[in-house]
C-alpha cells in the first residue's frame, strides 16, 4: 500500500512538472523582394535644330538613369529618365555627331509587407534597341531594359537552445552563423568641376561618359560606418568634327561618406555596396573660347549590412527517460559567411573585323553583359561577356561601328572544405583598352573586378517544444540493471540511449569511452 502511494505520487508531480524552453534572438538580413522588372522604351522623336541630318546611324543607345527610390506601405517605387545616346554621320560631310534625348520612366513593385528600414539595390540591363531613321531628322525607336531589384530588411528569429526539465534528454548542434546587427542605406551627391588641362584638346561634343565607384576601404565607430571610395570618370568626346578626332578624358573624384547604422562597433565587419543611380557630365561655359571645363554630378546610393559570427546550440533532439514524450520540430536555416573574394582579374582577346577592314581605330571600349556565378566542387566560377564597342574608319576613311562578344571565364577555389550554398557576387568592369594591331584585328585588354561574399546554408531539424505524457511511463525491465548491446561501426550514442530510456552520459561513463560515434564494432554495457 504504501509503495502504491507513492508511485501516484510521482505521477502527480510529473503531470505538474514545468519544462522551461529556452530560446536565442538571432537577427537575419531577410530579401523580401527579388526579381526583375522590364520596361520598355517605345520613342518617336525629330532632331533638334542644331543638330545637322541623318546620313546613316552608327550607334542607339539606351542610357537608363535612376532618380528616386523609396517605399510606402507595401510598395517599393522606382523613377528615372531612359537616356537615348544616337550617334550617326551627318549628310553634308560624313562627320561623326552626337544626339541625346530623355524619357521619363516609373515603376511600381508590390512587396510582402511594409518593412522598416529596408535597403534597396538595383542594377538596370539593357535588354535590346531598335533605331529607325524614319526621316533624315525623324527617329523610330523601340527597345526595353530591365531593373533587377533586392529589397532587404532585418528579421528577428528565435531558436531553440535549451529545454530544461527532470528526465529530459537534449541533444545539441553547435554552428556559427551571422547575426545581423544593423543595416543602413545613404543617398548622396557629389559635384566637381573637372578641368581637361592644356594638353588635351578642345572638347566639341561628347560622345558617352561612363562612371564607376571603386570601395577602397571602410571603417566601423559607434553606430556609423566610414566608407572611403572612388569615384572613375571616363568621357570620350570630338575635338575636331570635320576630321571625327575622338579623345578620352579619365578623372577620379575622392569619396568619403557615413552611413549610420545602430549598434555597429569597433571593427565590426560589414557588407558595404555603392551604387551609381544617375550621372550628368556637361560642358560648362566658360569666359573664353577654349572649351576646358565640364561639370559632373553624380547620385550615389550607399548601403551597409553590419554583422556579428556568433557561437549558437540548437537543440536537434530531445527524449524524456522516464514517461512518453512527444517532440515538436522546426525546419531552422543559418547562414555564415565562408570567404569574401575581392580579386582582380585581367582578360586578353584577338577580336577580328574582316569587313569592312580597319585603317583607324577612332574610339573602342566594352559593357559588361550576362555575368553569372556558378558553385562547383568547392569553386566559385564567374562567366559573362563583354560587348566590345568598336567605332573606327574603313579603307575609304569613312566612319563605322561595330559590336563584338567576348566571353570570360574566372574561377576561384575557395578556402577551406566547408561547401557553399549562394554567393552574393559583383563583377565590375573597372577598364578596357584596345589598340589596332593588323588591318582587321584588334587586341583587347579588360580588366574586371571581382567582388563576392560567399554563404553556408546550415540546415537543422529544431526542437520547439516537447509534450511529455505523465501518465504513460515508459516500460522498463526493472530485474535488469545492465543490458548488453553490440553496436555496430557507425552507431551513434544518442540513438542507443534513446532506444533503451537512458542517457548519453550513462553510457559513456558506464564503457569509458568518449566518441558520440563509434567507429568500429562493439560490445556496450547499457544501464537501465
Amino acid at each position: 500500500m504504501k509503495n502504491r502511494f507513492s508511485y501516484r505520487k510521482i505521477i502527480r508531480e510529473v503531470k505538474s512538472m514545468d519544462y522551461s524552453v529556452k530560446k536565442e534572438a538571432l537577427n537575419v538580413c531577410e530579401p523580401i523582394f527579388d526579381g526583375v522588372v522590364e520596361q520598355p522604351v517605345d520613342l518617336d522623336f525629330s532632331l533638334p535644330d542644331y543638330c545637322p541630318d541623318i546620313k546613316k546611324i552608327l550607334k542607339c543607345q539606351i542610357c537608363p538613369q535612376i532618380s528616386s527610390r523609396n517605399i510606402s506601405g507595401d510598395k517599393l517605387y522606382i523613377e528615372g529618365n531612359a537616356g537615348i545616346s544616337l550617334i550617326y554621320l551627318d549628310e553634308e560631310s560624313l562627320s561623326i555627331r552626337c544626339c541625346e534625348h530623355t524619357s521619363p520612366f516609373s515603376v511600381s513593385i508590390n512587396l510582402k509587407n511594409s518593412p522598416q528600414d529596408a535597403i534597396i539595390l538595383t542594377k538596370v540591363k539593357i535588354e535590346y534597341v531598335n533605331c529607325r531613321a524614319v526621316t533624315p531628322r525623324r527617329l523610330d525607336i523601340h527597345g526595353a531594359f530591365s531593373i533587377f531589384t533586392k529589397v532587404k530588411c532585418k528579421k528577428e528569429k528565435s531558436v531553440v537552445c535549451d529545454i530544461d526539465g527532470e528526465g529530459i534528454e537534449k541533444k545539441k548542434a553547435s554552428t556559427t552563423c551571422n547575426n545581423i546587427i544593423g543595416l543602413g542605406q545613404q543617398y548622396f551627391n557629389i559635384e566637381e568641376v573637372i578641368d581637361k588641362g592644356a594638353k588635351q584638346p578642345d572638347i566639341e561634343y561628347i560622345l558617352k561618359t561612363a562612371v564607376n565607384i571603386e570601395l577602397l576601404d571602410y571603417k566601423t565607430l559607434q553606430n556609423r560606418v566610414m566608407i572611403n571610395a572612388t569615384a572613375n570618370i571616363k568621357v570620350v568626346y570630338i575635338s575636331d568634327i570635320e576630321y571625327s578626332n575622338i579623345e578620352t578624358l579619365e578623372h577620379s573624384v575622392p569619396i568619403s561618406q557615413i552611413i549610420d547604422i545602430e549598434g555597429v562597433q569597433d571593427n565590426c565587419p560589414c557588407d558595404v555596396n555603392l551604387e551609381v543611380l544617375n550621372h550628368s557630365i556637361n560642358i560648362r561655359p566658360s569666359d573664353s573660347d577654349q572649351n576646358n571645363l565640364l561639370s559632373f554630378e553624380c547620385k550615389i546610393g550607399a548601403s551597409a549590412v553590419a554583422y556579428e559570427e556568433k557561437e549558437v546550440d540548437v537543440l536537434s533532439d530531445v527524449y524524456s527517460i522516464d514517461y512518453e514524450s512527444e517532440p515538436k520540430y522546426e525546419r531552422v536555416t543559418l547562414s555564415s559567411l565562408l570567404d569574401k573574394i575581392e580579386e582582380t582579374y585581367t582578360l586578353k582577346s584577338s577580336i577580328e573585323v574582316e569587313d569592312p577592314g580597319i585603317t583607324e581605330l577612332i574610339d573602342a571600349g566594352g559593357d559588361m553583359t550576362n555575368v553569372k556565378c556558378f558553385i562547383k566542387e568547392g569553386q566559385i566560377n564567374f562567366e559573362g561577356k563583354i560587348n566590345v564597342c568598336i567605332l573606327a574608319k574603313d579603307g575609304e576613311e569613312v566612319p563605322f561601328y561595330a559590336e563584338r562578344l567576348v566571353e570570360f571565364e574566372h574561377g576561384y577555389r575557395l578556402k577551406g572544405e566547408a561547401d557553399p550554398d549562394f554567393c552574393e557576387d559583383n563583377v565590375t568592369l573597372r577598364s578596357c583598352e584596345c589598340r589596332l594591331i593588323g588591318r582587321n584585328t584588334i587586341e583587347m585588354i579588360a580588366e574586371l573586378q571581382v567582388n563576392a561574399n560567399v554563404y553556408a546554408d546550415n540546415k537543422y531539424m529544431s526542437i520547439t517544444d516537447i509534450f511529455v505524457d505523465g501518465e504513460k511511463p515508459k516500460e522498463k525491465d526493472k530485474k535488469t540493471a545492465i543490458t548488453l548491446y553490440y553496436a555496430e561501426p557507425g552507431e551513434e550514442l544518442w540513438d542507443i540511449a534513446r532506444r533503451y530510456c537512458t542517457s548519453v552520459e550513462k553510457i559513456k561513463e558506464e564503457n569509458d569511452i568518449e566518441e558520440d560515434k563509434l567507429q568500429d564494432r562493439n560490445m556496450l554495457f547499457i544501464p537501465m
